[in-house]
């Protein structure tokens, strides 16, 4: 007889929340809420605001005010607090992902290391990530010779492989050829299948086969959450 785990959902919350910057208000008493089992479509024209969102949804931006609810219990705490919760649960990745120097494997490696893994485990985990992503072959490629699309998709295996519950991708196809597209697609759909919840920008038209099951959209400030269709399976925006 099989025992089926189930994989415990998680929540956040993020409301009331205002930034200004220069006396112009960038986000405007905004309501961020989504779970693990989620997958969203953020649209919005350059400067909107998305980037901003998305740091201060990873911890890595104070907003001017907000308040936090983490699986379901609100946190009264100040911002320090708050940002620990954050860093723990969300991974943001930039459209022009940042690398380490070495190599693929010691990109892929270095958070397993810091859990403090005995290398074997490390090692198992790392051939994981690469065959997420369908680059083996680049396990000791320095990461100063790879493309733009390798080096995002070497970033999202770096992410998923420390097993967050949500991942902030910012523009991920932003340098990417057709090809290294269509490989990407179906990695995001896999972080959505192991259960990570998903947050994925875009200001480009483009089509691909990407499983949302949410679109929010920002403009002047303000978020608003659009009709989604029922078929996800193939979405043009």
């Amino acid at each position: 007889m099989t025992v089926i785990t189930k994989v415990q959902s998680e929540s956040i919350k993020l409301h009331k929340m205002n930034y200004i910057r220069n006396k112009q208000i960038i986000l405007n008493n905004i309501l961020f809420e989504m779970n693990s089992d989620d997958f969203i479509l953020m649209t919005g024209q350059n400067g909107s605001g998305k980037s901003t969102l998305l740091r201060i949804i990873a911890g890595l931006m104070k907003p001017d005010c907000f308040q936090l609810t983490y699986n379901n219990t609100i946190n009264k705490s100040s911002w320090s607090s708050s940002k620990k919760i954050l860093r723990q649960k969300f991974c943001y990745l930039h459209q022009t992902p940042y690398l380490f120097s070495g190599t693929v494997y010691d990109n892929i490696a270095y958070g397993l290391k810091h859990k403090g893994l005995k290398k074997v485990e490390v090692d198992n985990r790392v051939e994981e990530a690469l065959s997420l992503v369908d680059l083996q072959h680049l396990f000791d490629r320095k990461s100063h010779a790879l493309s733009g699309g390798e080096k995002q998709r070497i970033a999202i295996a770096r992410s998923w492989v420390i097993q967050p519950k949500f991942i902030l991708l910012d523009e991920p196809f932003a340098n990417m050829d057709k090809h290294s597209r269509s490989s990407t697609y179906d990695i995001i759909n896999q972080l959505k299948a192991d259960h990570i919840g998903v947050v994925l920008t875009s200001h480009d038209p483009h089509s691909g086969e990407l499983n949302f099951n949410r679109h929010l959209h920002l403009h002047q400030g303000k978020m608003v959450e659009k009709d989604t269709p029922l078929n996800l399976s193939s979405i043009h925006f």
